[in-house]
């Protein structure tokens, strides 16, 4: 019988790595969620964000499937992308409080969002710090061991180093 060739990814089962992709993607479903939370509420209040909102929530959810699977290549992007909301919402923030004055509608409606709008800009920090610290971890490195037939006919078992019977 031919060796057969067994890929483990090391890196992928240290506790340090599960939490980290944990937190990745509780960080992008909160800053998802956010960001949705103001294109709801603030669907009449905005003006051409609409769509760019609906882009960032759609990218983070891909973004959340691509961990979950493993990848780590989206995590710069994710981190990149967390940058770009990121300048959005603390160049908004200012804006949603202005809204106060006389000529804007929803005034009170205008402060929560922009306390929701600071929400926003502190997710993304976070998706920022463990988008980085998940792409550290090397989640790609692979190993290969090879399980076959030896001389005497028993299969070697990389996990634990015991032979298995033939």
């Amino acid at each position: 019988m031919p060796p057969q060739t067994i890929i483990e990814w090391p890196n992928r089962e240290k506790s340090s790595s599960k939490l980290t992709r944990v937190l990745v993607v509780a960080a992008l479903l909160v800053s998802t969620i956010l960001i949705g939370i103001v294109t709801v509420k603030g669907w009449d209040l905005l003006q051409d964000a609409k769509s760019i909102q609906v882009v960032f929530m759609a990218v983070n959810v891909i973004f959340i499937v691509q961990v979950l699977r493993w990848s780590r290549g989206v995590l710069p992007m994710a981190a990149g992308l967390a940058t770009f909301i990121g300048i959005f919402a603390l160049v908004s923030i200012d804006g949603w409080y202005a809204r106060d004055q006389r000529g804007f509608k929803e005034a009170s409606l205008s402060a929560d969002l922009g306390f929701v709008t600071i929400l926003i800009l502190l997710a993304q920090i976070v998706v920022i710090v463990v988008s980085i610290i998940g792409f550290s971890q090397n989640w790609q490195t692979e190993v290969e061991h090879e399980v076959g037939a030896g001389d005497d006919g028993v299969r070697s078992n990389p996990g634990n180093g015991q032979p298995l019977p033939a």
